[in-house]
């Protein structure tokens, strides 16, 4: 019988495993944007799988570790930048910041590690089809921030990633790692000289396949119907400004900014005009802005949604001033048609939750911003939408309350991220909730990304970061009752029940099975 490896990894013996662990959790950057190399997300687990496959419990928590901790660190080091940029902590220190989050977050990473071999020593090869089910328990139990599931790397593969639509991106990490688990068994079985796993391996190139297929056709069953759709058309405007450049202008020049932008497309007949978030520094209802924008859409017939702060009376106490990050409807009559308040201020960005409220004194950059309380459905002539703003497009919760209408209008500045990755991640993640909820999208981002998503993940009229752009583009208005805005969260609800029982089982003895039928 071999002997077990060391549980200490700074040893010569265990180099190979180490750099396993690496590989797998480095190459999870090039698999999220702006790289999205995709394909590799298919074996990117394999070698960090096959090496966790050991009895050594503290070994295997250790990769496991070391993997998550350098997956995270590599993917959010846009934080410590950011951090950099607009507070007064200096880049190492931020860069510490992320280092101590990482190694938070690098926890789940070992402790789900710790599973995969108590599962294949009492299911053998089995453990392919609930190793995934612990995985997505984990994606789903584990509070984020900034919540980043594995499946949606796989948001620009169109035939793949309609699996969304029924099981949320979290269906589609679990058929990632059903994938990797397969390929890492395969491995195992040739390494111990053991007939190849026939059965449960077929079974997980079965569901590969049989995703493909449903892929394919929900791809071309919802392209006809948008095909057959009614049409709006919306303008797309993006300054091409540094964040840093921006906060130097005074508020006149930003407002002369943007309406140089716009009269650019209003020749071109738009029926909606939509100005970012933060693009003004006035309140909507200004005397200084509000009479200007009454005149330019009802000279030119479209409606417009601009977003901006409002700042005016608390609520609770008249003799103080409150804030709210907000977006207000102008109809093509030029009057206020409506205004949204952003219901999930952006932690650390908009505000400081407790218990780090008490910091504020010693932080700069830092927001005050409250919370709205209702979900906000303007009306146009031609549409309905709801404009969830930020953060707020890439929380599930959320946008389930903000669906029930034809469209989301999600406005954001991402130029407070710099010339990173976040950008880029957070159009991700928004695209991904457009085809979980089966709404189609408008993004504008103050200096990108924009797009345009289909319910079906199509991006579309994409804008590079930091570039001026004016056009006015068609947005495709069907809307599909989903599987998964129906059912909800109950895929990821039955996967952290099996693996529950799974591993309490599992946990019961040392029995290893048969192996399967070849």
């Amino acid at each position: 019988m071999a002997e077990a490896p060391s549980p200490r990894l700074l040893i010569r013996a265990n180099l190979p495993a180490v750099g396993a662990a690496l590989f797998s959790g480095l190459v999870l950057k090039l698999v999220s944007p702006p790289y999205g190399l995709a394909f590799l997300h298919w074996f990117t687990f394999v070698p960090l799988l096959v090496v966790v496959a050991t009895p050594t419990t503290r070994r295997n928590f250790k990769l496991g570790y070391l993997s998550g901790f350098f997956a995270v660190w590599s993917l959010f080091f846009w934080l410590a930048q950011t951090i950099d940029l607009f507070s007064n902590i200096p880049l190492p220190l931020a860069a510490l910041i992320i280092a101590l989050f990482a190694a938070v977050w690098g926890v789940p990473y070992g402790i789900l590690c710790m599973a995969v071999h108590p599962l294949r020593r009492h299911f053998g090869a089995w453990w392919i089809l609930l190793f995934p089910c612990v995985w997505v328990a984990g994606e789903f139990l584990q509070p984020a921030l900034f919540p980043y599931y594995q499946g949606v790397g796989q948001y620009r593969t169109p035939y793949t990633w309609q699996l969304a639509s029924v099981f949320g991106a979290m269906g589609v990490s679990w058929l990632v790692l059903a994938t990797n688990s397969a390929l890492a068994e395969v491995v195992l079985s040739r390494r111990e000289g053991r007939p190849l796993p026939v059965l449960p391996v077929g079974i997980v190139v079965l569901l590969f396949a049989a995703n493909l297929g449903f892929g394919y056709w929900r791809f071309h069953d919802v392209e006809r119907q948008l095909a057959e759709a009614p049409t709006a058309r919306v303008s797309i405007l993006q300054q091409g400004v540094t964040m840093v450049q921006r906060i130097q202008d005074r508020g006149p020049e930003v407002l002369k900014g943007w309406l140089e932008l716009t009269s650019k497309v209003v020749d071109q007949h738009p029926d909606l005009v939509v100005w970012p978030e933060g693009s003004i520094y006035y309140n909507p209802t200004d005397k200084r802005v509000q009479p200007v924008f009454e005149k330019m859409t009802s000279e030119y017939g479209f409606a417009f949604l601009v977003g901006g702060g409002t700042r005016e009376a608390d609520p609770d106490d008249p003799s103080k001033r409150a804030s709210w990050n907000s977006a207000y409807l102008f109809g093509t009559d030029g009057k206020i048609a409506g205004r949204y308040d952003k219901m999930v201020p952006m932690p650390f960005g908009e505000y400081l939750p407790w218990p780090f409220s008490y910091l504020d004194r010693w932080i700069d950059g830092v927001g005050h911003f409250r919370a709205g309380s209702v979900p906000t459905v303007f009306q146009t002539e031609k549409f309905s939408f709801t404009t969830p703003i930020c953060y707020e497009a890439i929380l599930e919760g959320q946008m389930r309350t903000l669906a029930n209408a034809d469209a989301y209008v999600n406005i954001t500045n991402d130029g407070w991220f710099g010339d990173t990755a976040a950008p880029h991640q957070h159009a991700m993640l928004s695209a991904a909730l457009a085809v979980e909820m089966g709404r189609p999208m408008l993004r504008i981002a103050y200096t990108g990304i924009s797009m345009v998503i289909e319910p079906h993940g199509v991006i579309k009229h994409e804008t590079a970061p930091y570039t001026e752009v004016a056009e006015v583009v068609e947005l495709r208005l069907a809307k599909f009752d989903t599987p998964y805005r129906t059912w909800g969260r109950l895929f990821p609800w039955v996967c952290a029940l099996a693996a529950v029982a799974a591993l309490a089982v599992a946990r019961r003895g040392a029995v290893t099975p048969a192996p399967p039928p070849a």
